[in-house]
């Protein structure tokens, strides 16, 4: 089957990261389709966002080898140590992209001679005629903004997201904060994307152990690295047939929104408290 990779030209990192825990997995990439960077200055409120949001981010937390990590198919939980590329029980190792092996997406395509397709609207008629032109089977969302029914029903298979929270409980924005503030499990689910926010079929389900996370920050980092590596495994098992989608229902879940800094605050507290 044919993977495609969706995802902002200028997003290096997250990119790269899934590039990488997809050859972890031996899964080849068929090509890249990316948003064009903007040819604007953002604006100053842009700015001040994206400065806050240096400030605030902790060092990336590598996972370790752990029993306590759970993950579930279809809601039935088993070992992490289960799965993976060579079936023996081994996580995989930090991707190689973020220590200095490839410092752009561009790098990496032109390394395992990727496609890589630029495009002024991931929404646009151009992005649909490369995911025809790449007999796209499974589409992978790497950081994109709000996808249409004309994207997500180009692929043959469909279009795969992770998410950071346990599905259908926690849908919406700010999940992992919420899961933290409301005891629920904090988590990452690949599921297939619909046109409902969060609502598509729950391929896969992986319980995070954030014990070490102290803030916010931390916790944010160690969840985006698993969620990678989450994508690429669940990723590896459809293609194995070891999964089969199981439907959310619509009323099953609950829709966050931006959680309050005062929360943020308790929030912080409780993963200090542990």
């Amino acid at each position: 089957m044919n993977i495609v990779l969706l995802c902002k030209r200028h997003n290096h990192r997250k990119v790269l990261e899934i590039l990488s825990a997809l050859r972890a997995q031996n899964l080849a990439v068929r090509g890249i389709v990316a948003l064009a960077p903007r040819e604007s200055w953002p604006s100053l409120t842009e700015v001040v966002q994206k400065i806050y949001h240096r400030r605030h981010t902790g060092s990336r937390k590598k996972n370790s080898d752990t029993a306590d990590s759970r993950f579930a198919l279809n809601g039935k939980a088993a070992s992490l140590h289960s799965f993976n590329a060579n079936g023996h029980a081994a996580k995989p190792a930090p991707s190689q992209s973020i220590s200095g092996l490839y410092k752009t997406i561009e790098d990496y395509a032109r390394a395992h001679n990727i496609p890589l397709v630029t495009v002024p609207d991931l929404n646009g008629a151009e992005c649909v005629a490369a995911l025809q032109k790449f007999q796209t089977d499974v589409l992978l969302l790497g950081g994109v903004p709000i996808i249409r029914a004309q994207v997500l029903q180009t692929p043959r298979v469909g279009t795969l997201n992770v998410h950071m929270a346990w599905l259908p409980g926690n849908r919406g924005m700010n999940v992992a904060e919420w899961s933290v503030y409301t005891n629920a499990p904090v988590a990452v689910t690949v599921h297939f994307v619909d046109v409902g926010v969060d609502t598509g079929a729950v391929l896969y389900r992986e319980q995070i152990d954030i014990a070490e996370c102290r803030t916010i920050a931390a916790l944010r980092e160690q969840l985006s690295f698993e969620q990678h590596h989450a994508l690429a495994r669940a990723t590896r098992l459809l293609f194995d047939k070891q999964l089969q989608p199981e439907p959310q229902a619509r009323e099953a879940g609950k829709q966050y929104y931006l959680m309050h800094e005062r929360l943020k605050q308790i929030v912080e507290r409780k993963m200090r408290r542990g």
